[in-house]
């Protein structure tokens, strides 16, 4: 579409604003709305955006030009707040108006077009003012939420029949709120006396926000005060509401229900555990939901084998890892790149939620028999754990139901290393290399029964060029980027480098590595990938050329090598470049085992061929290293006497000892 067409558009669309009454104009920013003013308000905005993508998505633009093109219309809307419009990419971008948190997204407004938006409700609910535990009975009520029904009509069928047998299991009841009953205040009603509640939806993440929506069709009910305080969100043909609109409008603290959102981006990065942390706060038991875009046919698999275990009594934790091993080899969905994720009051969202969760939680759907504590002990009686770095060592109760106990963990030098635990575990990190140990205190009616102790090493860090290296390597391997620098990781039994750009749009993360090689010297390494196929890339560059093919998706370690064509020196750069949308896995390429091989052996120090180690030849190498002199080709391999590829001060202090016999 032409450019003066577009500008057309826009300009006709913003004819609308004409409509606005000149005494609210006037007021500016100043002026106080009322809820009706609030939601023309809203109307207004999308009136203006609203036909820009209409005429774009008729033209069959892309994602990224249907989206771009209405970010360029909300710059020139002065009902949106200047300066607000954040988070853009060819998928969505958040804005204010007015204060009032809304923003665009093509992914869920063309899955499905909603009903037009309606009238907002004044509905004033009491906020919670308190939490309380478990609260349900033998029979458990199930809550069933789906704003989305009836656009996937075999997901909305697996969840009416799961609730059902969820309930039919303890003779409970379900209630299920569909479509544009699915309101705001009706579920933030509907979850009092719940045992379990299965939210089934489209959900999105506003990395700005730091929080995940869960969308609903309807407006109805939603104030200004929701929109301002971020509680609630404008998408124009959609709407959502986070775990704090729940919180603020529940009219009865929750029943310590568990919460499923069989949604995408409930646990992404970005919303740091917000909506989850927020509905344990009113009183849930525990939060699940995903780290990405989960599918249907991965969520299918997975819900069917974890209610499955609940259902025939396991607990949270349990039953997690079942699904996990049965569905999800590498951990997350097979068929996608969302990372299942369980949030507890002994387990808050993880500082990965893209990475394999071991959750702790011991909600069941029946109420729990008392079981004594006969014996224990640690998993583990000593761990090695990298400075910074932090270990779990688990707690083995004897027998493994047992729930009569309650556990105090304690460090025996805290400056080497600190501990935070739960009833199921303890999370140990390395502070300063050295030894110690921890402890775990066993509490039953009040009294301490029993210690347990695990003796803790601490190793020391390695640097960025130590972990690029095979092990006793010397390259100087750096990180190129000081924006997104590469960083020491720990990867299973490997110690290795990761790019530092995840979740950075548009960017590139570089790690590179200069070496003086002659013809048949090999550079080797291992590396490996977890991103989003086809877009989020890793490669090799050699002297700033592409060299071999490009790398992304999930691939596993891998070695490759390069064998260099003639003498000279080399620049290699591992670059993992990301476009500007999604992220997928841990959105991270990665380096390992970095080694310069030789075609020959490394010199032996005669430098000046004279056919002995001299003390003239050690001069000659430092003359060299200072730029004083050249060197032949034949001179620079025996000068490289510890075959690092170059020929410096080290190499010269090697051959005075060896002129002087000192090994």
């Amino acid at each position: 579409m032409s450019i003066k067409r577009f500008f057309c558009i826009v300009l006709s669309a913003m004819m609308v604003l004409a409509i606005i009454p000149a005494a609210a104009l006037a007021n500016g920013i100043d002026y106080q709305m009322t809820e009706a003013e609030g939601m023309r308000r809203w109307d207004n905005v999308w009136a203006v955006l609203d036909p820009v993508e209409a005429d774009m998505m008729a033209q069959g633009a892309t994602r990224a030009e249907v989206t771009y093109a209405v970010y360029q219309a909300a710059l020139n809307c002065p009902l949106i707040d200047k300066g607000s419009i954040t988070d853009l990419s060819d998928n969505e971008f958040t804005f204010t108006t007015n204060g009032m948190l809304g923003g665009y997204n093509y992914r869920v407004r063309n899955f499905t077009k909603a009903p037009a938006r309606q009238t907002n409700a004044d509905m004033k609910i009491e906020k919670i003012t308190e939490t309380k535990g478990c609260g349900w009975a033998q029979a458990v009520d199930v809550l069933l939420v789906q704003p989305y029904s009836g656009f996937d009509s075999s997901f909305t069928q697996q969840y009416n029949t799961e609730a059902a047998s969820i309930a039919a299991t303890t003779g409970g009841s379900v209630t299920e709120l569909k479509g544009n009953n699915a309101t705001g205040p009706a579920i933030a009603a509907a979850y009092a006396g719940k045992g379990v509640v299965i939210y089934d939806s489209h959900g999105n993440c506003i990395d700005s926000k730091q929080t995940s929506y869960l969308d609903l069709h309807t407006n109805t009910g939603l104030t200004t005060t929701d929109f301002n305080n971020g509680w609630a969100y404008n998408g124009g043909s959609f709407y959502g509401i986070d775990g704090r609109y729940i919180q603020n409008h529940a009219v009865t603290p929750l029943a310590c229900p568990i919460v499923w959102m069989a949604i995408c981006e409930g646990m992404k990065t970005g919303g740091r555990g917000t909506t989850g942390t927020a509905l344990l706060a009113a009183g849930a038991g525990c939060v699940y939901g995903y780290s990405q875009s989960v599918t249907f046919a991965g969520d299918y698999a997975m819900e069917g084998t974890f209610w499955t275990d609940i259902k025939n009594g396991s607990n949270v934790a349990d039953a997690f890892a079942h699904m996990v091993s049965a569905h999800c080899p590498n951990g997350y969905d097979p068929y996608g790149d969302a990372y299942p994720i369980v949030m507890s009051a002994d387990d808050p969202f993880p500082s990965n939620p893209d990475s394999r969760q071991h959750p702790v939680c011991d909600w069941t759907l029946f109420p729990q028999e008392p079981v004594a504590l006969e014996g224990h002990a640690l998993a583990e009686s000593s761990v090695q754990v990298y400075r910074t770095a932090t270990i779990d060592v688990s707690f083995n109760p004897d027998p493994l139901n047992a729930n009569q106990y309650e556990l105090t963990w304690g460090t025996e030098d805290a400056s080497i290393a600190t501990v935070s635990g739960n009833n199921r575990k303890v999370a140990i990190t390395g502070v300063a290399d050295g030894n110690t140990r921890i402890y775990c205190d066993v509490i039953v009616d009040g009294e301490i029964i029993g210690r347990d102790y695990c003796d803790v090493e601490v190793l020391h860090y390695p640097t960025l060029a130590e972990a690029a290296n095979v092990e006793g390597g010397t390259l100087n391997v750096v990180s190129a980027t000081s924006n997104y620098p590469w960083a020491v990781t720990f990867d299973g039994d490997r110690v290795a480098v990761k790019s530092g750009n995840a979740g950075v749009s548009s960017s590139t993360s570089t790690l590179r590595v200069q070496i003086q090689m002659q013809a048949g010297d090999k550079l080797k390494f291992d590396w490996k990938v977890s991103s989003e196929s086809n877009y989020d890339k890793l490669g090799l560059y050699v002297n700033n050329t592409l060299n071999g093919t490009l790398i992304s998706g999930t691939v596993d370690w891998a070695a490759k090598e390069y064998t260099a064509s003639s003498a000279g020196t080399y620049t290699f750069e591992w670059r993992f470049t990301k476009d500007n949308s999604v992220n997928t896995g841990a959105d991270c390429g990665y380096v390992d085992n970095i080694e310069l091989v030789r075609s020959i052996a490394p010199g032996t120090g005669d430098v000046d061929l004279n056919g002995s180690v001299e003390g003239t030849d050690a001069l000659l190498a430092l003359r060299y290293s200072m730029g004083m002199v050249e060197l032949n080709e034949e001179q620079l391999a025996e000068g490289d006497v510890n075959g690092d590829g170059v020929v410096d001060g080290t190499d010269a202090l090697i051959i005075l000892r060896l002129s002087m016999g000192i090994n």
